[in-house]
């Protein structure tokens, strides 16, 4: 009897043990190591925006073109791991161009499964300079979306074609007679003798993101934009109240998104406030009081952009230097169903961080 309750431990400890060797044998991917890239070196900007150096609805598409720096890109091999492409990112005339194609019709906003073909031609001359594909590409803070890396001369107005393919997928009842037939999206664009893309807008600068209690929140900065009120009960609609545009001002777009229920959906109804601090890099530990600088708090209101759609964002003038600025987030007190009722945060969630405004 006595030897029959020794063998209760081993059998205790070997219930112990085995989920968690059949987690390891789940989740373990032979050669997932990544050694061939260093994906450390390429930091996630969450949620980062970009300005598109053109865009339109076109056939019930959202379009967005863009031109910038070529791009490391990589693509899987056939042995599963991951090979460099796109050619030498330190050729000056190698451009990443990207185009976004995007339901502007049903489920607006989400990416739509096409192919897309792109055409630059000189503009004065009307020489082909390239016809090629624009595979799909994924990128942090981008997502899917189509493009490559080109050889492009500077010092040159390029006219560009791209035709897209219907959409590449079985329909549902609602969705069997749109996007049917190819869609042809034409401009140009200018490159100056330094290979810099003329009369493109500055994109966001990130600033940090972080996750708290089932929260994402992501804070950029950029360019001062006119802020309209037209929610008064004088208002006629008409977006003719610009504010906050001032000398140093900085626009400062922060969202806040489920990180837990609905994944990475954006969400209404918080309060989010600013809290700025002129003075040398501190940790989050360190008090305003401790900074000796100069101290500003301001509430980030709802903003609904047709660049970043739904956000928190505020004007703020800042003058040259280095500083702080704690994001604090809270008042989300709606009422939760089961499932989302413990998943999100109910208090505040803040968090620190340092820049610099040249």
């Amino acid at each position: 009897m006595q030897n029959k309750n020794l063998l209760i431990y081993p059998l205790i400890f070997a219930l112990i043990l085995a989920p968690v060797f059949i987690v390891a044998l789940i989740t373990y991917r032979p050669g997932d190591n990544c050694n061939d890239c260093n994906c450390a070196a390429f930091p996630v900007a969450a949620h980062s925006h970009g300005v598109g150096l053109i865009t339109a609805v076109q056939d019930d598409m959202q379009l967005i073109f863009n031109v910038s720096a070529g791009a490391t890109l990589y693509q899987i091999g056939d042995d599963g791991g991951l090979e460099l492409c796109g050619g030498n990112t330190t050729e000056t005339d190698l451009k990443h161009i990207t185009i976004d194609v995007n339901d502007a019709r049903l489920a607006l906003g989400e990416r739509l499964p096409v192919s897309v073909e792109l055409v630059l031609r000189n503009a004065d001359s009307g020489a082909m300079v390239l016809e090629a594909a624009a595979p799909a590409m994924y990128a942090p803070g981008h997502g899917y979306h189509f493009g490559d890396n080109y050889l492009v001369p500077p010092d040159t107005t390029y006219a560009w074609t791209v035709t897209i393919s219907p959409v590449q997928a079985l329909r549902q009842a609602g969705a069997q007679n749109v996007w049917l037939t190819p869609v042809i999206w034409e401009g140009t664009f200018t490159l100056d003798a330094a290979g810099n893309v003329v009369g493109k807008d500055a994109g966001l600068q990130p600033v940090g993101d972080w996750i708290d209690k089932g929260l994402h929140v992501s804070v950029s900065m950029g360019d001062p934009v006119p802020l309209y009120d037209v929610t008064g009960s004088d208002s006629t609609g008409s977006p003719d109240v610009p504010s906050g545009v001032g000398e140093n001002a900085r626009y400062f777009v922060v969202d806040v998104t489920d990180h837990a229920v609905n994944y990475e959906e954006k969400l209404p109804g918080a309060d989010v406030t600013l809290h700025f601090a002129q003075a040398e890099a501190q940790s989050d530990a360190q008090s305003d009081a401790q900074s000796g600088g100069t101290t500003l708090e301001v509430t980030a209101s709802p903003v609904i952009s047709p660049v970043y759609g739904f956000h928190y964002g505020a004007n703020v003038a800042l003058a040259p230097g280095t500083w702080t600025v704690k994001v604090t987030v809270s008042g989300l007190d709606f009422v939760r169903h089961a499932g989302a009722a413990l998943s999100l945060a109910r208090e505040p969630v803040s968090k620190t961080f340092v820049f610099t405004v040249e």
